[in-house]
């Protein structure tokens, strides 16, 4: 299957699933007869959005058809995607110029890596676009051991999933499970997705997520997308009780992140300096 074609089919399931969450209500149409599948059909879609409906078809039969920007932009606005969806949705349909330029540093700047050490008590890590785990601060190891790991399981997905003490701290952890799954499929598509050569440590990590996790295959079927942000995350930590944690995620040069687990609270800053105490003196 080449690039193009494996481009199309994903497109066209991610229109259908689209399709699928929005009612007619929502969109200010009459319920009408029972519906076989849930959602619009696509001759309502295609209404709505202005697009012939057997254009419309042939587009989520992963034709190969090549629709312009207004018409995407049109049917992100009728299938109510925010702004990762949408920017997604051009990608796979080829009209936005592919991100995939960025290069990897072999070593992370010592400038990053001293404000990483200068977030204790919070626990810090800096992950590069490939999702990698390059380097972290004493907090950050006490709370995953990412020195235990083997490099090519040190990768920020890979950890959520297969660490099952910290899937068992994690206090709704399918929520933030499904929403790294998301935006681990827009960076796939910003780092050019279809097989191109800057995602292809990207492609093998989906691959392996879904090899080895039934509900990540299932996640990731739903084609959710979300920009790679922050978020309130809270721990259930079997010695310290309940850490409440502002997860902030600093974009640095060379496709570099610095994700820190900032305390909510003050009592969440004095049970994490009791997480790695030796820090304080480093």
């Amino acid at each position: 299957m080449s690039d193009a074609e494996v481009r199309r089919k994903a497109l066209s399931s991610f229109l259908r699933s689209r399709r699928a969450r929005l009612t007619p209500e929502e969109v200010g149409m009459a319920p009408g007869v029972r519906r076989r599948t849930p959602g619009l059909r696509r001759e309502e879609l295609a209404l709505l959005a202005g697009v012939g409906v057997t254009w419309y078809t042939w587009l989520e039969q992963g034709r190969a058809i090549n629709p312009s920007p207004e018409v995407l932009a049109s049917l992100a606005r009728t299938l109510r995607l925010d702004r990762a969806e949408t920017a997604y949705l051009f990608r796979l349909a080829g009209s936005h110029p592919r991100e995939a330029g960025i290069e990897v540093p072999e070593e992370v700047p010592a400038p990053l890596l001293r404000l990483m050490h200068a977030q204790w008590p919070a626990p810090a890590f800096v992950m590069d676009a490939d999702w990698d785990i390059r380097a972290w601060n004493p907090g950050a190891e006490a709370l995953f051991r990412l020195s235990r790991r083997e490099p090519a399981d040190c990768n920020l997905a890979w950890v959520v999933f297969t660490n099952p003490v910290h899937r068992a701290r994690t206090v709704d952890w399918e929520y933030h499970a499904r929403r790294i799954l998301a935006q681990l499929r827009a960076a796939y598509a910003e780092r050019g997705g279809d097989g191109g050569p800057a995602a292809q440590r990207l492609a093998r990590l989906i691959k392996r997520l879904r090899a080895e996790f039934p509900e990540a295959d299932r996640w990731l079927d739903e084609h959710e997308v979300q920009e790679r942000a922050g978020a309130e995350k809270d721990l259930l930590h079997e010695e310290l009780g309940l850490l409440r944690l502002d997860q902030v995620v600093l974009q640095a040069p060379g496709g570099l992140q610095l994700v820190v687990l900032s305390p909510r609270d003050a009592e969440t800053g004095e049970r994490l300096r009791r997480l790695a105490p030796a820090a304080a003196h480093a």
